[in-house]
């Protein structure tokens, strides 16, 4: 009941603030931060004005990213309008392959994560706390299905990391509780920069709960990660990019099933993942090139656990290792006020797997090679039909070829190769943009959105079970909005509504407690909700941010429900606030998320309690060489569910971290 009320009257807080700090907003002037008018290159793949952009986009700069003082792109995105998190582990972290993720408006697996505009999605995966906030400028989020300029993945939205080109030379400790320590060095000379950066993510428990279906909970043993990031600029045009993450997590998991364990450590999982990514990248006189190529490593182990607290060695139950290509070209076109933009891209998939399971299936410990080649051409004719209004149109064709998988059954020797049918997909988009004036402007937007099964939802692997039959998603977008540059306000409001056919999900069998197997099928979602949001500066120190989303996301799944009927799913209300105050040496910044009316999207577990996370960061510069800096997260000490399913995981207590900034 404390936790109920302590939130309640934050939120009131919030609003009467919003209200109290408007009235006093007087002349005019250019907005600062709020002021939602950087260049963004996601939405029409070319330097565009915000306001001039037919989408809704969020867009955090390096000012802001530095105000949430999040230590990874994941923690940056937390608390943004319209976005949604959940994660398996403290903080974003992974639990093996089930990885954290940024639902945008109600689509659990419709992001896609371009890093300097590759797609990093592996498999479905796209880890965002691998990226630290220091290498990073700007990142664009459009909401709302932008599939026709980006390919697969994005029937919720894009999430457009921008790389930094130039770093402060600095370096950087910072510790806190649960064992918690930071460590980071940036480092820029001439054409050469370099991020790297260490974090132990100390211990917590408990991570989560038993839930209807399963009687086991977990513990976070421990963590660390690793990162390196460096970009050599060869030209202007010509940037050469490697990036580097080593991550390693412990969980201990614990045993209700029995009464000789009860509650007690009955099995310690590892997981060790690693991450390589490079790019070459080249923007000249209309021409954007990019050559990438990027891996991915995921490895479990197990160690059983006697009553006497002897630790089995390790035995590795799954493996995988995925590679990607990806070749994109374009080429814009000025013909005069219009601009066309065509363009081709081509993405390799392969990828080893190694499974050992103790499913009573008969391909329970196997080896597994899979295999995708995707083809794409895309088109975009920006029309000036008049001086204020734009009609912006965009196709994509994309075709997959040999989608192959080839596994070996190790217990029997058998092997066995499947060949998909060639998918293809066609998505035509058409935008209108109207101009009310050089502050204020009205959009509205339609198309089409797809999003390929992964190649373990094909193919199969360990519990997962094979459908070769498994077909892409195909969503239908409907948007309207409005964008005002006020003065000291600006204001965004949108009006959305969408439909996906066949969206992918996966059905889950419990035998004895234990997964027993997990076929991937298709059903279809749909959701319709509105957003608002309000940012003001009051003064020369003092700004706020406010935002709004109502929606109604739902699922129909034979398969889970044993209907046809619409299920609700997620939550259908959002409010977010921020107070950012500036003074002299001195800034501090508050954010709070509220997600409520919270429904599982399963049907052994409907009402789930709201979500309140909130953070403030504060930093004191004396110098321009030094800085001490404070992160408090969780500052209502809530223990919120973070998780939308059967098994219950949640937040880390009320934590801080302390740490100080060099710079030479």
């Amino acid at each position: 009941m404390g936790s109920k009320r302590q939130g309640k009257a934050l939120l009131v807080a919030v609003i009467l603030g919003n209200f109290y700090w408007s009235g006093q907003s007087v002349a005019a002037q250019e907005v600062g931060e709020f002021n939602l008018d950087p260049l963004v290159i996601t939405a029409q793949r070319t330097e565009t004005k915000e306001l001039e952009t037919p989408a809704a986009i969020e867009v955090y700069d390096r000012e802001r990213i530095e105000k949430t003082g999040g230590a990874n792109a994941y923690d940056i995105l937390q608390n943004t309008l319209g976005v949604v998190t959940q994660s398996q582990g403290f903080n974003g972290t992974s639990m093996g392959t089930m990885t954290s993720k940024i639902m945008i408006r109600g689509v659990e697996k419709g992001t896609l994560v371009l890093v300097d505009g590759i797609a990093v999605n592996q498999d479905g995966k796209y880890n965002l706390e691998d990226i630290a906030a220091d290498a990073i400028e700007r990142i664009e989020v459009v909401k709302g299905g932008g599939a026709v300029l980006y390919g697969s993945e994005a029937t919720g939205g894009v999430i457009n990391i921008i790389t930094r080109k130039n770093v402060q030379n600095s370096l950087k400790i910072a510790a806190g509780n649960y064992g918690k320590e930071r460590y980071a060095l940036n480092l820029g000379a001439g054409k050469f920069s370099l991020v790297a950066g260490y974090e132990n993510r100390g211990e917590a428990s408990p991570l989560s709960a038993p839930s209807a279906s399963s009687t086991t909970f977990y513990d976070y043993g421990g963590g660390e990660h690793k990162n390196i990031s460096w970009k050599y600029r060869f030209s202007d045009a010509l940037t050469f990019t490697h990036n580097y993450s080593d991550n390693k997590h412990e969980y201990w998991q614990r045993d209700l099933k029995t009464t000789t364990y009860n509650g007690k450590i009955s099995q310690i999982n590892n997981y060790i993942n690693h991450s390589n990514d490079f790019l070459l990248n080249y923007n000249k006189d209309g021409w954007r090139a990019n050559l990438a190529y990027g891996t991915q490593e995921k490895d479990s182990r197990q160690g059983k656990v006697s009553l006497a607290g002897i630790i089995a060695a390790p035995q590795t139950t799954g493996w995988r290792k995925g590679h990607n290509t990806n070749i994109d070209v374009q080429k814009l076109f000025n013909l005069g006020r219009n601009k066309v933009i065509i363009g081709a891209d081509y993405k390799k998939e392969d990828m080893d797997v190694f499974a050992n399971t103790n499913s009573r299936r008969s391909k329970n410990h196997s080896t597994s090679v899979f295999q995708r080649d995707t083809y794409s051409l895309y088109a975009s004719y920006d029309w000036a039909v008049t001086d204020v209004d734009n009609v912006l149109v965009n196709v994509r064709q994309t075709w997959a070829r040999g989608v192959t998988g080839w596994q070996k059954n190790l217990d029997t020797a058998v092997e066995s190769k499947v060949d998909n049918d060639n998918m293809r997909k066609f998505t035509p988009e058409i935008n209108y943009l109207h101009k009310l004036s050089d502050t204020s402007s009205l959009y509205a937007k339609a198309g089409k959105s797809f999003r390929m099964p992964n190649l373990t939802q094909i193919f199969g692997s360990g519990e997962l079970n094979p459908n070769v039959a498994l077909k892409p998603e195909q969503g239908t977008h409907y948007e309207l909005g409005y964008k005002l540059n006020e003065g000291k306000r600006t204001w965004r409001f949108a009006l959305f509504n969408y439909r996906i056919k066949d969206s992918i999900d996966a059905v889950v069998v419990r035998d004895s407690n234990e997964v027993h197997s997990i076929t991937y099928t298709n059903q279809d979602v749909r959701n319709t909700g509105a957003e608002l949001s309000l940012g003001i500066e009051h003064d020369d120190n003092f700004s706020s941010a406010w935002g709004l989303m109502v929606h109604n996301p739902q699922n129909k799944s034979y398969t889970d429900y044993n209907d046809h009927a619409w299920h609700d799913a997620y939550g259908k209300v959002q409010l977010t606030g921020a107070l950012n105050y500036k003074k002299d040496k001195f800034t501090s910044s508050l954010n709070a998320n509220y997600v409520g009316k919270r429904t599982s999207n399963e049907k052994t577990q409907r009402k789930i309690r709201p979500q309140l996370f909130t953070d403030l960061h504060l930093t004191y510069t004396p110098t321009k060489e030094h800085k001490l800096y404070l992160h408090l997260n969780n500052l209502l000490d809530r223990k919120d569910i973070t998780t939308n399913a059967t098994s219950n995981y949640y937040t880390l207590g009320r934590n801080f971290i302390l740490g100080y900034e060099y710079n030479f």
